[in-house]
């Protein structure tokens, strides 16, 4: 299932097309593919921990193209966090304006750059290395659905939220090259775009992004966000130890 999968008009979470099937309605705040992939993958392997049979679910995944209220590239965990949760939080307001009804969960991805210098008092360098990361924000409410199926087996008891919460995480960094650091800190180019003009590519950021190339390929931007997507799941999956 992909971002242009158009949700159904169930408001008890059950499918229209099968009465027994359970359906999460999910929204995106973003239409890149690699981002609403990342989203659904770590829905899906959330659920399916729980032996949860994939007939007996379903997944609806819309994607939203929302303002993140920052910088185009952001600096920070601060700066980035904010517009990972102003991007969740609009898609699930975005969803609710479509579909007449809130989704399940939305999820907001922001990547960001942050400046580290890492030298010892032997190296003695003044230069920072320019990282690369994102934050993820997972937005809804707790609810009966969720719980039943996203919730440890140690969860006994939960009540569920009068209000939308937050979960929040931030993927691993890694270094970008000093050439790709130039581009950004010099000439005042957003990641992309200076991935772009650097490796000779176009549009990386809805493919591979920086992460695909510098790895060779081992890891995927969709693989890289889903780790993180997981984590910022854990408010539904110990919703006992997390309070509203």
């Amino acid at each position: 299932m992909n971002g242009e999968t158009q949700p159904s008009s169930s408001q008890n979470g059950l499918s229209s097309n099968n009465e027994k099937k359970r359906v999460i309605r999910l929204a995106v705040g973003s239409a890149n593919p690699a981002k609403i992939k990342a989203a659904e993958q770590a829905i899906r392997q959330t659920l399916d921990r729980k032996d949860n049979n994939l007939n007996d679910y379903i997944i609806e995944v819309k994607g939203f193209v929302v303002d993140s209220g920052v910088d185009d590239q952001p600096f920070g965990d601060q700066v980035t966090c904010k517009g990972a949760k102003q991007r969740a939080q609009l898609s699930y307001l975005k969803y609710r304006e479509e579909f007449g009804s809130f989704p399940h969960l939305a999820v907001g991805f922001e990547g960001g750059l942050e400046r580290i210098n890492l030298s010892t008092e032997t190296e003695n360098s003044e230069t920072d290395t320019l990282f690369c990361m994102a934050w993820i924000a997972v937005y809804g409410r707790r609810q009966a659905l969720t719980v039943d199926m996203f919730a440890s087996d140690d969860t006994t008891s939960y009540y569920g939220d009068k209000k939308p919460i937050f979960g929040l995480a931030k993927t691993a960094n890694f270094p970008l090259p000093q050439g790709i650091t130039k581009l950004i800190l010099e000439d005042g180019m957003e990641l992309g775009d200076a991935d772009d003009k650097f490796f000779s590519r176009t549009n990386s950021k809805q493919g591979s992004g920086s992460v695909g190339i510098l790895t060779d390929g081992l890891i995927n931007r969709a693989d890289y966000y889903v780790h993180a997507a997981i984590l910022a799941l854990t408010p539904w999956i110990r919703p006992e130890l997390y309070q509203s």
